[in-house]
């Protein structure tokens, strides 16, 4: 039985640990280290939380009652590829043909991307996790070459499974300016740009709500690279986007909803294409316009915008998480036999795990996972996080904590001994942390990360933790197993169990 099988695992997501030694800075000159502890989570909750509660709490879908509206066709039951051999065959693409996608084609992806695939007991299930299942991602559309839909700005209504017209016309030359690297997805007939609305989750989880925003985006954005990638299609992610811009095409405030990812998708282009003229695009606080005032999550967020001209401020490098002398190594298993599962079956019946079975699980189903994760390259957009493992019953592997080494595909021991308890303790209590058979942790390394980026990075590898998380998920899903978001954690006492500085 199914059931039987679910005995898995649990992530504990969104970037767990951010090691940071600016101190001595002040903070308004560095926003990801205010923003980072503002986030934080104590035995108290969330750090800055003012009765987040006592405001009615936000609408769950967006109404626009007088815009016209497409239906979109419904997604076949057409199988694609399986999940293993997307994760695998997965580049970005370094160009696109002038050529269109069927509206089909776009309604499929949408709805695997942040669609509804189940109603139960009145609820919208959807394509993707979400903190307290209160959905703050948003998806738009900018459609330039769909077949059956005129071009224009749209807005996926996931409850309807429509596109709602923002905006009518064609703005190649809009998009053109709001990029780094325009050339790269300058002949792509869809860009899907997601947003969040904030206060969806701080209304909730104050200013904590801020980190899963982001994780949640990475969590949708997987779901649209896999899934363009199983149909056929390519995909290309740019993280160098001029925020205001592109908030201003979808007629949105860039502070309580604002553009947190884009992905543009197409027919890719073979080899290289011819590159375009690249732009410099900074952070806005290195121009001198930091913000004053007003809730941290808004601060970081308006400094971290990025905009024309200016000089970047030179990021302070710091330590990165305690590495052990000598670690001892496991090889983990290849996979020859992976799971036929498609790409599209996951997504529809992933779920998170409400609890876990207590049986242990093989060490070939989590070395697929580890794969899947974190094994290969060309998946990554924002470098800069690591993967632990807490292993508590896995088969041939002694409980203790891991550290997940792709390129060799091995498992470093950072610590031996069993970790149900401190995980658990860290976890607020949460059983899930330690009856699943393997926990999950994402240390991100922000000093390094900023050196590359500046402050912004905050944001990057927040999403890029998302989607390794969403990986783990659907590799769960495909093994026959489940996985759960543990996102609730005292960061303290979390890093103080994996001896990071935090």
């Amino acid at each position: 039985m199914r059931t039987s099988r679910r005995a898995f695992l649990r992530i504990v997501g969104g970037a767990l640990a951010y090691p940071l030694s600016w101190t001595g800075l002040a903070r308004a000159e560095r926003p990801a280290l205010e923003i980072h502890r503002a986030t934080r989570n104590t035995l108290a909750g969330a750090l800055g939380a003012r009765l987040p509660r006592l405001r009615a709490p936000p609408a769950r879908f967006k109404a626009y009652p007088d815009a016209e509206r497409v239906g979109l066709p419904d997604a076949t039951a057409d199988p694609g590829l399986p999940l293993a051999e997307a994760v695998r065959r997965y580049a970005p693409a370094s160009g696109f043909l002038e050529a269109p996608v069927s509206l089909a084609e776009l309604g499929r992806l949408l709805q695997l991307t942040n669609g509804v695939t189940a109603r139960r007991d009145g609820l919208h299930l959807r394509a993707a996790p979400s903190a307290g299942a209160l959905y703050s991602g948003e998806v738009y559309v900018v459609a330039q070459r769909v077949v059956g839909l005129p071009s224009g700005v749209y807005y996926y209504s996931v409850k309807d499974h429509e596109l709602v017209r923002v905006q009518s016309g064609f703005f190649s030359a809009e998009l053109d300016r709001s990029f780094e690297q325009p050339g790269k997805i300058a002949k792509a007939p869809a860009v899907v740009l997601l947003t969040n609305l904030f206060r969806r989750y701080t209304w909730r989880y104050a200013n904590r709500g801020y980190r899963y925003a982001l994780i949640d985006s990475g969590h949708i954005g997987e779901n649209l690279r896999l899934a363009a990638t199983s149909a056929g299609l390519g995909e290309n992610g740019p993280l160098r986007f001029h925020d205001d811009r592109l908030n201003a095409l979808l007629g949105v405030d860039g502070r309580g909803e604002s553009v947190c990812a884009v992905h543009a998708v197409g027919r890719p282009a073979d080899g290289p294409t011819a590159p375009a003229p690249k732009r410099r695009l900074v952070e806005r606080h290195a121009t001198g316009a930091t913000p004053i005032g007003g809730p941290v999550i808004e601060r970081y967020h308006e400094s971290t915008k990025l905009v024309e001209d200016g000089a970047a401020g030179t990021p302070a490098t710091g330590a990165g998480p305690a590495s052990v002398s000598s670690p001892s190594y496991v090889a983990l298993p290849e996979n020859s036999s992976p799971p036929a599962t498609p790409v599209e079956e996951t997504i529809r019946k992933r779920r998170s795990a409400k609890h876990f079975e207590h049986d242990p699980i093989d060490l070939e189903n989590l070395s697929f996972v580890l794969e899947m994760a974190q094994g290969h390259g060309a998946l990554e957009r924002a470098p800069g996080v690591e993967l632990y493992l807490a292993a508590h019953r896995v088969n041939d592997l002694a409980p203790g904590l891991y550290r997940y080494e792709p390129e060799r595909h091995r498992l470093a021991q950072v610590r031996s001994g069993d970790l149900t308890r401190a995980l658990v303790s860290a976890c607020l209590g949460q059983k899930k942390a330690g009856t699943a058979a393997a926990g999950f942790l994402m240390v991100a390394k922000l000093t390094s990360a900023a050196a590359r980026a500046g402050d912004r990075s905050y944001r990057d590898l927040l999403i890029e933790s998302g989607a390794i998380g969403q990986r783990v998920y659907l590799a769960a899903e495909a093994a026959g197993l489940a996985a759960r978001n543990l996102a609730a954690f005292v960061d303290d006492a979390l890093n103080e169990l994996m001896e990071l500085d935090g």
